[in-house]
């Protein structure tokens, strides 16, 4: 375990951008750039004309436009002309157009026009803009930026992870931006003490009155099923079983964390022990329970070092998804077109000291738990300082995932970590929530 972290360790983990060891491994692997709802013109009604965007992943400005045919092109964002920004190109359906002299560039990134240059002229065919292959997965825009050390390498085949192959009838997809570095906002989800305390709820509410699809309340109305023929919230487990038993287990993928509570240790023979099981993918995904038949994959995407968007896709392996209630829940919690909370360090997250008094742990609202881990994990500052941090037992698989990440970047070039990528692609991991939450 990494007890204590210098300033050196502490930057090479959280530095993402090009040329940086963390920044090399990232570009390894698939990231996710837009949700396919920011092209719809009913949420954004200035994609109806123009379906052109600027993005930011990795610390690089890119542009993400889709075409005529429904397909969605990424590429650098400052033209190969003389570097005028394409976030304001002429959008024409087949490609995009720099305004200031007219250059432009097919969705592969391919320069097709150069109207100044003299009649004949063959330079367009000379000049190529950066661009990324994209993929669409369960109403997520994904690119592959791996090209910096090798221009002609192929991205390796997309995660093999279940929320991927899923109905659209049975998956959802939401983003979030975070004001802070990756790692911190991806520790949070791999952290399985953290829940009996930030998630606290000092009272129970009926299971019946709230279903699977409520935002952010999966340690509220989430049964964790009978004891002594009493049905256990999870807010009651993760309130009076506070001292988890973790467990971890590296694997292809990453790791698996087991949390074993023992919801009955008087008893002398039929114990029942609690088991949630986290799945954590590198480099910066993570899949937990959401509710009896629902699970959420989470990925923690880079912006730059201090900025994040996180990507949940919710699977549901019973019934379809309520998908306008599921967005609705979410929305009211968001500002748009950029996806940044309504709370914040500017309005104190929130902050209640009553409700901390009578009905939360924290006192940050009964509605939406992602702002309990958004304070956490901003209220750290925008790059956590490691160097002044003591970790202890429960913090056994964050110290763990820091040292694989360490690894993988020592490793690179071997080109292991781009044979983990390729490995995890061909996978068959299994994420129903029987897998994860349940008991033994």
């Amino acid at each position: 375990m990494i007890q204590h972290m210098d300033q050196a360790r502490n930057i090479k983990l959280t530095q993402v951008g090009a040329g940086t060891p963390g920044g090399a491994v990232m570009r390894q692997f698939w990231q996710p750039v837009a949700l396919v709802e920011e092209f719809d013109p009913a949420v954004d009604p200035r994609m109806q004309d123009r379906p052109l965007k600027a993005v930011r992943v990795l610390g690089e400005d890119l542009v993400l436009f889709r075409d005529t045919a429904g397909q969605f092109a990424l590429m650098d964002r400052h033209c190969a002309h003389r570097g005028a920004d394409l976030a304001f190109a002429r959008f024409e359906g087949d490609g995009i157009r720099c305004p200031f002299h007219g250059w432009k560039y097919a969705s592969s990134g391919q320069c097709v026009e150069t109207p100044a240059e003299p009649t004949g002229s063959t330079l367009c065919q000379r000049v190529k803009q950066p661009s990324y292959p994209t993929t669409v997965r369960s109403g997520v825009v994904f690119a592959w930026l791996g090209k910096e050390k090798n221009p002609d390498s192929a991205p390796p085949p997309f995660p093999a992870l279940d929320c991927y192959k899923a109905s659209s009838t049975h998956c959802f997809a939401f983003k979030g931006m975070w004001q802070c570095n990756w790692l911190q906002a991806f520790e949070v989800g791999i952290d399985p003490a953290h829940p009996s305390f930030l998630h606290r709820f000092l009272h129970d509410v009926d299971l019946e009155d709230t279903g699977s699809n409520a935002a952010g309340k999966q340690f509220r109305s989430a049964a964790a099923g009978n004891v002594a023929g009493e049905r256990w919230p999870m807010s009651r487990v993760m309130r009076e079983l506070c001292q988890p038993e973790i467990k971890t287990l590296e694997t292809s993928y990453g790791m698996q964390l087991t949390a074993l509570r023992a919801l009955n240790p008087e008893a002398t023979e039929d114990k029942i022990t609690h088991t949630r099981i986290t799945h954590a993918v590198f480099p910066h995904t993570f899949i937990i329970p959401l509710s009896e038949t629902m699970t959420i994959t989470q990925i923690h995407l880079p912006i730059d070092d201090t900025h994040t968007y996180w990507y949940s896709i919710f699977t549901s392996t019973g019934e379809a998804i309520n998908h306008a209630a599921m967005r609705e829940q979410r929305a009211r919690h968001t500002n748009f077109p950029d996806y940044t909370p309504k709370s914040g360090k500017h309005n104190q997250w929130g902050f209640s000291a009553d409700e901390q008094a009578s009905r939360t742990y924290l006192g940050m609202g009964e509605d939406d738990i992602n702002v309990h881990d958004q304070w956490a994990v901003e209220s750290m500052g925008a790059v956590q300082d490691r160097t002044s941090e003591n970790l202890g037992t429960s913090d056994i698989a964050i110290a763990r995932y820091r040292r694989w990440l360490l690894n993988a970047m020592d490793q690179l070039e071997a080109r292991s970590t781009s044979r983990l990528a390729e490995a995890l692609a061909q996978g068959t991991l299994a994420v129903t929530p029987q897998t994860f939450d349940g008991f033994r």
